[in-house]
């Protein structure tokens, strides 16, 4: 979206540009046809060609300060929305690292977790493989003692 702004901006200020050297160009045209097709003497037409000259002078002066301060006011707009929008992406960014770095801390939580599991599981499997045979032998014995006499 901020693309499209400054395209609209860029093409507005190549429009206003455009208006204006058409503008000074007609201007020009305009008043030396006139002068050259009024019926004056030379002397007056000197005096027209002049007063006309001036007034194009002073109109060109001011033009140029209105489109030296509209490229002012425009750089300074491009340079607030430049920044503006870099702090924006480094926001994004470190908010990107932070959910990065606590999701690869869940990641390592459930390693721990998952290692601490099987460590207990073959802590049960070594007691039993360490269980005598003798105990064995005793709980199987009191286990066929307490079933009924038709599964023995």
């Amino acid at each position: 979206m901020a693309n499209e702004q400054n395209q609209n901006q860029s093409n507005s200020s190549i429009d206003t540009k455009d208006f204006l050297i058409g503008s000074l160009i007609g201007g020009i045209v305009g008043a030396t046809t006139a002068l050259l097709l009024a019926p004056k003497s030379g002397r007056e037409l000197r005096t027209d060609i002049n007063d006309q000259a001036i007034q194009l002078k002073d109109k060109s002066t001011e033009m140029a300060s209105v489109a030296k301060e509209k490229s002012s006011n425009l750089a300074q707009t491009v340079s607030t929305q430049t920044s503006q929008a870099a702090n924006k992406v480094k926001e994004l960014s470190a908010s990107m690292k932070d959910d990065y770095t606590k999701w690869r801390n869940k990641d390592s939580q459930m390693d721990e977790i998952e290692e601490e599991y099987n460590e207990g599981k073959a802590d049960a499997i070594e007691d039993a493989m360490q269980t005598p045979n003798s105990e064995l032998d005793e709980l199987e014995t009191n286990y066929k003692e307490k079933q009924p006499t038709e599964y023995k």
